[in-house]
């Protein structure tokens, strides 16, 4: 990670009053609480702040405000923060580890947000794999949290949910980036050089 990602990470955290940077691989924090879920994991490491500001760019302000924001293995919190900033209806987070799911439910807590323009936040510790996501539009977050087998599964579970809208999918760092061509009516919207946005 670059000295100045970094030093945003160390910043957003003072001026939040949380702690979210960290790199953490899950099998080292419970693996017994994790299941199989482990297995198919990557690590946990907090989006780099402008990343996430640059990738929500390129959603409109109107899909936005009809959108349920979800953060799709939301660690310590971070990107849940940042989402709460914007105007989504709610900011959703699954997150299966115990260990980290206690920090963001502290993190969200404790947060100073004084832009907050979403007050709905809501964190579940489940398995993004067969997790019951929300009905309507979605502006779903990916921070490259599992292996190809655990994406194409979230991804099908996220498409299968009840009362299906729209769904915008912000890919940050998309190793499994193959699996979205399995996906319906899927439209490339941005590439950048950290990510991908994508819509449905």
């Amino acid at each position: 990670m670059p000295n100045s990602e970094r030093a945003s990470g160390r910043r957003f955290d003072h001026d939040y009053g949380v702690t979210t940077h960290a790199v953490l691989f899950l099998t080292d924090l419970e693996p017994e609480a994790v299941g199989d879920a482990g297995a198919h994991a990557t690590h946990y490491e907090a989006v780099p702040v402008a990343d996430f500001r640059a990738l929500l760019a390129h959603v409109p302000h109107e899909a936005i405000e009809r959108s349920t924001f979800v953060d799709v293995g939301a660690g310590m919190g971070r990107a849940m923060l940042l989402a709460s900033t914007y105007a989504f209806r709610q900011v959703y987070g699954i997150e299966v580890s115990p260990s980290l799911y206690e920090v963001a439910k502290e993190n969200l807590a404790q947060a100073r947000v004084p832009t907050r323009r979403c007050n709905d936040l809501r964190l579940v510790r489940d398995d993004a794999r067969i997790a019951q996501y929300p009905p309507g539009d979605l502006v779903v977050f990916l921070f490259n949290p599992f292996d190809a087998e655990a994406l194409r599964a979230t991804l099908a579970s996220i498409a299968g949910r009840r009362h299906a809208g729209e769904t915008w999918i912000l890919y940050h760092t998309p190793v499994e980036r193959a699996e979205l061509d399995g996906i319906a009516n899927l439209t490339i919207v941005a590439e950048e050089t950290y990510g991908i946005v994508a819509r449905t």
